[in-house]
């Protein structure tokens, strides 16, 4: 029959799919006629199971797949991959089964795993990079134990471990059992405020990345109304400010003599401004409300010229907000703050009239990360010799009172032993009061020490006794290192320093004794 023209046949293309396609004799399939030179050209592909493939040659072109694609087995190699090959998921997956033998990539794989698992046995050399807060201020990895320096829970009674100080007839502080918290009320006149500050400074030891976190509430924001979290005094230190119509981080330093702020607005921290924008700048998505609880943390990696990270805890994620860097950087040729050794601290504060309101103080902590392991050296106050005449039987008798020199209100004071003994046998008991009141006392400087001594009262009374140990004729007293963080002098918001007083009373009258009482000042040489 002869082979009809286009025009007789209709539709015409059935001759092309007529020529196209050829029968296999022996089998009865029917397959498509091609050779080496055909050219297939654009084609849209339903769901295929191919049995076996062979050399697959794309050229120039892609091959877009919608659906999911599962590789059973590759007994061949894929080669000739020159360029990105980027798979997105779409929400489906790509599985790859090797079949028992094995995926050979011959360069670098760089994977970016959000969820699900992965199973790998890898042979050859794998290269992990970890960064973020995985490290501590100083780049170590945090493997090592923390070591508490300072803690403050306040559960079943006010630990009275904060000094406060307020201005304003309705500024008050509130314990709050029921919430371990402290409840910070301001009123509507302008400068009314009240401030809560740790008694004790914490010591930054160089080498060390030092950590401290608070938990707060923070009032409605309200204009002429600021409000601060953080580790700072009145003249250094790094925290959290609520202005009244911005948040921002911020770095104290009194480094030129007196306190300067950097002030980083919300808009501007350059990590993550927690704005909820979800973009570059945004990386966590979060948006910060300080009117809900929050954790606020900081580390810093001091030595003087150090880098500070600022930023909150959420959903258990330590989230780096901004990094106040200092070394190599243009234009700083001192230290950005006097010191690191500084302590917990709450504001709230009306800069101009307004409604009044209410911060919550929660919780706090300052650890030392990689350890704790200051060697200072001791200082003395002693009895020499001859001996000293201790009163009457069954009577505390004081032997030296330390307190901090008005000068360094800042300063790191702890006790650390007593040596005592009498010329005869005698039983007694050694003790410390803390802020115990003297009769016939007269403080002096102790020459190159920050704290100031008196060994003339002669009677005490009042205090609270921190310390007690009984002895007989002799005792030498070793306070372990938590005893003396416990025993460590503390001071008020206005520099008042508590005083420790070293006392004895014996069952005999006017014995004789001879003793010393050491003490160190870690963090002030």
């Amino acid at each position: 029959m002869a082979i009809p023209t286009p025009e007789d046949v209709k539709p015409w293309y059935l001759r092309n799919v007529h020529e196209a396609l050829a029968l296999d004799e022996v089998t009865g399939n029917v397959y498509l006629r091609t050779d080496s030179t055909t050219t297939i050209g654009n084609i849209a592909v339903g769901n295929v199971g191919i049995v076996s493939l062979g050399n697959v040659d794309i050229s120039g072109n892609t091959m877009p797949i919608s659906g999911n694609v599962n590789i059973d087995a590759i007994t061949g190699n894929i080669a000739g991959i020159t360029a990105n090959v980027t798979v997105v998921d779409g929400g489906g997956s790509l599985t790859i089964d090797d079949g028992g033998s094995s995926i050979t990539v011959d360069g670098n794989i760089n994977a970016n795993i959000t969820g699900g698992n992965v199973n790998a046995s890898i042979s050859g050399t794998v290269t992990t990079t970890v960064g973020g807060t995985n490290l501590d201020a100083f780049g170590r990895l945090r493997v090592s134990d923390p070591l508490t320096l300072f803690d403050s829970q306040n559960r079943y009674i006010d630990g009275e471990q904060y000094a406060t100080k307020t201005n304003g007839g309705s500024s008050t502080v509130t314990y709050n059992a029921n919430e371990s918290s402290f409840e910070l009320t301001i009123g509507t006149g302008s400068g009314d405020y009240v401030y809560r500050q740790g008694k004790k400074v914490m010591q930054y030891q160089p080498g060390k990345s030092l950590l401290a976190l608070n938990t707060f509430v923070f009032n409605q924001q309200t204009t002429n109304m600021r409000q601060r979290v953080g580790y700072f005094t009145a003249n250094d230190g790094v925290y959290f400010e609520d202005d009244g119509t911005n948040y921002y981080l911020v770095i104290r330093s009194s480094a030129s003599g007196s306190p300067v702020e950097e002030r980083i607005a919300q808009s501007n921290w350059n990590t993550d401004t927690l704005d909820g924008d979800g973009d570059a700048a945004n990386p966590s998505g979060y948006n910060l409300n300080a009117e809900r609880v929050q954790i606020h943390w900081c580390d810093i990696e001091w030595l003087g010229v150090g880098t500070v990270r600022a930023g909150f805890v959420i959903n258990g994620e330590f989230i780096v907000c901004h990094k106040f860097h200092h070394a190599n950087q243009v234009g700083n040729t001192k230290v950005y703050m006097t010191t690191a050794s500084l302590n917990s601290r709450y504001e709230i504060e009306n800069t101009a009239a307004t409604g009044g309101g209410t911060m919550k103080q929660i919780c706090a902590t300052v650890i030392s990360e990689g350890g704790y392991t200051p060697k200072p050296p001791y200082k003395y106050a002693r009895s020499s010799l001859p001996e000293t005449g201790l009163g009457s039987a069954d009577t505390l008798e004081p032997l030296a009172t330390i307190r901090l020199n008005s000068a360094y209100p800042d300063a790191i004071v702890r006790p650390v032993g007593v040596d005592f003994v009498t010329t005869a046998v005698v039983y007694g008991e050694v003790v410390f009061i803390k802020d115990a009141t003297l009769t016939g006392a007269s403080y002096a400087n102790v020459s190159n020490s920050v704290v100031q001594l008196d060994t003339t009262a002669n009677a005490v009374s009042g205090g609270s006794i921190v310390y007690s140990k009984v002895f007989a004729s002799r005792d030498v007293i070793e306070l372990p290192a938590d005893l003396q963080e416990r025993l460590q002098l503390e001071r008020d918001l206005d520099g008042t320093s508590s005083t420790l007083t070293l006392a004895v009373q014996t069952t005999s009258n006017n014995p004789d004794a001879i003793w010393n009482f050491a003490w160190v000042e870690p963090g002030n040489s």
